[in-house]
């Protein structure tokens, strides 16, 4: 056992605490996650600062318990060990179980006494945060979680606490869950001693690529593992020696290497399993997906993920995750997904954020989770399949998205020749405005191409100005295939399209087309081809404007992306790209150039990868990219 561990667990051991027996518990102990249910509430809007909120307090609680959770864990509160034991006491007075949230990275700061032990990718990008490797972050994991098993002896409604190990730290990264290998100065010393080794002096960029090089980087990796299992063994033995029922949750989870090889490993026990917490059944894999597409997707994706601590052999319960903040996760449909994922796992978890209190949405959210809550208990998991009550959100997200400027619209001249297009990747999900005639079949030709371990079929639904809905349909996985329709009336038209995180493109139409750009349109550049490509969007800027704004997007923290802004003679008149800021918006002068069609292309940053990135044009020029300047979507204001 480390030197520092034993200290801390002595000094703990002088502060027990005798608060009495608790409540008696609604639900046994040991039936959480087995015979009953896990039903997890991560709040951060009933009690945890949301915007009209009621504050950290008791009503939180009994809001939580009344709705059919059996796991609390408010989102702040969680160092302040008097909170913590009141916390508890409510949640055992109300017959559920607490859990404190603890962000399970820590803030290193700037100058010499974090030198070298800050996180290190193997990008060479450092972030300003204690390395896993670092002695400091140890002892810091240590303390807490000792002082929340301390408590948890003499207070059994406190059953563990949940680590989280997202990546929130600003500027490049190498992932967004961490943790992965690092190539700190510690470790890089570590190995270098254990191995024998004289490292050359090596910038952080470097270290990755030499290990390779020189034939010793799984050699690095095994070490590195093994000294964070021997680390976790070491906190688990101590947790044990207070309580060997102590619970890690941990999120989030499947994907980080940190908490695959050791975290499941070493903190999972047949006593204590570990409960394993994922992002990503948040909501739906595309936000357009019909509610049974969805939900069967997300089913696919908790049993490809409890496959992976199945195969490890650990001890482990598996919660799929709910987010309310996330597109497609409306109340109906988070709901649903929860007594879903709890036929298949442990249960469900739910990190709440999104609703206001004081609005209907979070009493719909309660109502349908505390529907879901009641259905689990009850033995009831089929009613997920039932069709849906409510109209699906995504309507009223894309009218939302438009704005109120569709009747303003003058839409490019419908001629029914067909025009094929240079290939620019689409993701995720997006949006096609179409100018069609009465009468006249309209024929769009889409590409699809697989990215991912189980791609998604590209879907599709065409809609009218009213947003009635007017046909769907999809093309396979590594396809093309056609959204055909004849429409009744003339007009414009608007198809969702979706396929996960796969990717797609228009090959040609036979009718004008834009894709939305009033909410982030969404690419990927994934092949040097598609790289060394300059597509040009078209858009209109109205006449009388003098300057609007575009913003720009990368996908986490390594992927960058510049757009080149041209007016319409094709010269470059603006340009801006990501750094280590998420996003970026740049502001463009129209000046006399005011009342025609301009451009932007998508290209490779100065620094990072150019794949995954977004971009959204200003709603006071016309928010609709073109792939031809004769289809280009103009507004009148």
């Amino acid at each position: 056992m480390h030197k520092q561990l034993a200290t801390t667990l002595l000094a703990l051991g002088l502060l027990s605490l005798s608060v009495g027996a608790m409540a008696q518990d609604a639900v046994a102990r040991d039936d959480l996650g087995r015979a009953v249910k896990l039903k997890i509430l991560v709040d951060k809007v009933i009690g945890a600062g949301g915007e009209g909120g009621l504050g950290w307090g008791e009503q939180a609680v009994k809001e939580t318990a009344e709705a059919g959770f059996n796991v609390f864990s408010p989102r702040i509160g969680g160092e302040d060990m008097e909170k913590v034991s009141q916390m508890t006491l409510w949640c055992g007075q109300h017959g559920i179980y607490h859990v404190p949230w603890m962000r399970g990275t820590l803030v290193a700061p700037e100058g010499p006494e974090a030198d070298g032990k800050r996180v290190v990718w193997s990008n060479g990008a450092e972030q300003a945060m204690w390395s896993v490797n670092s002695e400091e972050f140890w002892q810091w994991t240590t303390n807490l979680v000792l002082q929340y098993a301390q408590l948890s002896v003499d207070m059994p409604d406190l059953i563990g606490v949940f680590l989280d190990y997202e990546n929130y730290a600003p500027g490049p990264s190498g992932g967004w869950m961490l943790y992965g290998l690092m190539y700190d100065d510690v470790i890089m010393a570590m190995f270098a001693e254990d191995k024998g080794l004289e490292l050359p002096e090596l910038a952080l960029a470097e270290r990755a690529p030499w290990l390779e090089e020189n034939g010793l980087h799984d050699d690095f990796r095994t070490f590195q593992i093994a000294s964070w299992r021997e680390r976790c063994k070491d906190l688990r033995e101590a947790v044990d020696a207070l309580n060997p029922s102590f619970q890690f949750f941990m999120y989030p989870s499947v994907g980080s290497l940190f908490m695959q090889e050791a975290g499941y490993r070493e903190w999972g026990t047949e006593a204590a399993p570990v409960v394993i917490a994922t992002p990503h059944t948040y909501g739906r894999p595309g936000a357009y997906l019909p509610q049974a597409d969805a939900l069967e997707a997300n089913r696919q994706i908790v049993m490809r993920e409890m496959a992976v601590p199945t195969d490890l052999g650990v001890d482990f319960l598996y919660t799929g995750g709910i987010d309310p903040a996330v597109r497609g996760a409306d109340p109906e449909f988070s709901g649903k997904n929860a007594l879903m994922m709890s036929e298949v796992g442990a249960g469900y978890w739910v990190f709440y954020e999104g609703p206001i209190y004081t609005e209907t949405s979070h009493a719909e959210y309660m109502r349908w989770f505390k529907w879901a809550n009641e259905a689990m208990d009850e033995g009831r998991f089929e009613p997920y399949q039932e069709p849906r009550e409510t109209a699906e959100s995504w309507v009223a997200q894309l009218l939302g998205a438009l704005g109120d400027d569709q009747a303003e619209l003058i839409l490019p001249e419908v001629t029914g020749e067909r025009e094929e297009f240079d290939r620019i990747l689409l993701r995720f999900d997006n949006v096609l405005i179409v100018a069609a005639k009465a009468g006249e079949p309209v024929d769009i030709v889409m590409g699809h191409q697989s990215l991912g371990p189980q791609p998604i079929a590209l879907r599709w639904e065409v809609r009218d100005g009213q947003l009635e809905s007017i046909g769907t349909g999809e093309v396979a996985p590594g396809t093309q295939g056609s959204i055909a329709f004849t429409p009744e009336a003339d007009g414009v038209f608007i198809i969702p399209l979706t396929a996960g995180g796969s990717a797609y493109w228009v090959v040609s139409t036979n009718a004008p087309l834009g894709i939305s750009a009033a909410s982030y349109a969404r690419f990927i550049f994934s092949s040097d081809a598609d790289r060394a490509r300059r597509v040009p969007l078209h858009f209109y800027v109205p006449d009388g404007l003098a300057e609007f704004n575009i913003s720009i997007a990368g996908q986490g923290g390594g992927e960058m992306v510049r757009v080149d802004v041209l007016n319409p003679q094709g010269e470059t008149v603006a340009t801006g790209q990501t750094t280590e800021a998420a996003r970026e918006t740049i502001v463009v002068t129209a000046g006399d150039d005011a009342g025609d069609v301009w451009s932007v292309i998508l290209r490779e940053a100065d620094s990072g990868a150019f794949e995954d990135n977004s971009i959204r044009l200003d709603n006071r020029v016309s928010p609709i990219f073109s792939l031809s300047k004769e289809h280009v979507f103009r507004v009148a204001r």
